[in-house]
């Protein structure tokens, strides 16, 4: 593992250590100052080990703990001046370097615990060297030699260790911040797609809803106002189309607005006697959106091949939704045509094909290009349960054709 370029372990952000530097500034300077006037005050005493009271003398025991106060900020920096510092001031005064070694011990520990092993376990040897090199050039005797020798190597190994365990410590922490962090924003993220589709669904839905039946309602007009002075009998029955279709177009979209706003406590249970709480549309609609789109002027004919199994709501729904999108297109977008619905139930799948021919006008109506939500809420619809969706234009008209997958019901035996 290389070493890192700061001090700080990864993932532990700005925002997260700013309302801590105030108290680490405040620790680190107490140490600091607290070491510095404990030197100053052994110097003042007259201690043979700590030397005599010159400017010299006093400048290395400063510069053995003062540069503490910045031993977060520049760790190396720090641990090189005080260990320059205390093997300096122990050449001098040819003391033993356990009795002034506290600062340069403090700068090791710090490098230990903001560094990975390979950078801390380096800085321990320089330090242990160090050490080693003074005790072993100025000690008295061969006994004296040893005993401060692995006192100070002692020293020095329980300070890398508990630098290290600190470093470990503090990874450990910043590596949990860190998964809590993307937890949170996987959350958010969750949170927000999960109101894009609902937007996304409430849209499909609208489009559905309205589009089909403002079409119907729009051409029933047409025919009517173009039958009221000479067919009024005609000019009645556009009239009453009119009335059926935006009734039911009105209780669709009160229902889906029900379902919506159903609350946990309700469960969105269906209140008595109230028609707009009853299940969306499904294939039990299937006549009566074919009688629709006959009266608006465009003959249909359907066929169902198969036996038809009890279907998931979501998948009928979706079935529905695209018998009643393409027959909208061709109602609007096909003048003069004629269309054929084919439904067929196989055990594993729904096959939905809706054709028209002979009618004249656009038949690109809804693909990408051209912005619409027809087509593209058709393979949506259909992408969503892993089905396969095509349309295109034919010779003669246009295909709409689409597989829905079934979970096929699970046997039971008696």
């Amino acid at each position: 593992m290389a070493a890192r370029r700061g001090p700080y372990p990864v993932g532990v952000t700005t925002r997260a250590r700013a309302p801590q530097n105030l108290v680490q500034w405040l620790v680190d300077g107490t140490i600091a100052l607290g070491l510095s006037a404990l030197s100053l005050i052994t110097l003042a005493s007259g201690a043979t080990g700590a030397g005599q009271t010159d400017p010299l003398s006093v400048t290395l025991l400063l510069l053995e703990t003062l540069p503490l106060i910045v031993r977060r900020r520049w760790p190396i920096p720090v641990l090189a001046i005080t260990l320059a510092a205390t093997v300096a001031h122990a050449l001098l005064v040819e003391g033993q370097i356990v009795n002034e070694s506290l600062g340069a011990l403090v700068a090791l520990f710090t490098v230990a615990e903001r560094y990975d092993r390979r950078v801390s376990v380096a800085a321990a040897l320089v330090a242990a060297a160090s050490f080693a090199g003074v005790i072993l050039s100025r000690a008295a005797g061969a006994q004296v030699a040893v005993t401060g020798f692995l006192s100070t190597m002692l020293a020095v190994a329980v300070v890398l260790a508990l630098g290290d365990w600190a470093h470990t410590r503090r990874r450990y922490a910043a590596a949990i911040e860190e998964n809590a962090r993307l937890q949170e924003a996987e959350r958010e993220d969750r949170s927000r797609r999960a109101v894009e589709d609902e937007r996304e669904r409430i849209a499909r839905e609208l489009h559905d809803i309205v589009t089909h039946h403002v079409s119907v309602i729009v051409i029933q007009a047409g025919a009517g106002l173009t039958a009221l002075d000479k067919r009024p009998e005609r000019a009645r029955s556009a009239l009453e189309a009119i009335d059926r279709t935006s009734r039911e177009a009105l209780t669709d979209m009160r229902r889906m607005l029900g379902m919506l706003g159903a609350t946990p406590e309700t469960n969105g249970s269906p209140a008595a006697g109230d028609a707009t709480r009853e299940p969306m549309p499904g294939l039990g609609r299937l006549g009566r959106l074919i009688e629709e789109v006959r009266a608006a002027g465009l003959p249909v004919e359907l066929s169902l091949d198969g036996d038809r199994p009890p279907l998931d709501a979501g998948i009928e729904l979706s079935a529905y939704r695209i018998v009643q999108e393409a027959l909208t297109n061709a109602l609007k977008y096909a003048s003069g045509a004629r269309a054929r619905v084919r439904l067929a139930f196989e055990p594993r799948a729904i096959d939905i094909e809706v054709t028209d021919e002979g009618g004249t006008g656009r038949r690109d109506i809804g693909d990408g290009a051209s912005g619409g939500r027809g087509l593209i809420g058709m393979r949506e619809r259909v992408a969503l349960y892993g089905g396969d969706f095509e349309a295109a234009p034919t010779a003669t008209g246009f295909r709409v054709h689409a597989r829905l997958p079934v979970e096929p019901e699970p046997v039971v035996d008696p």
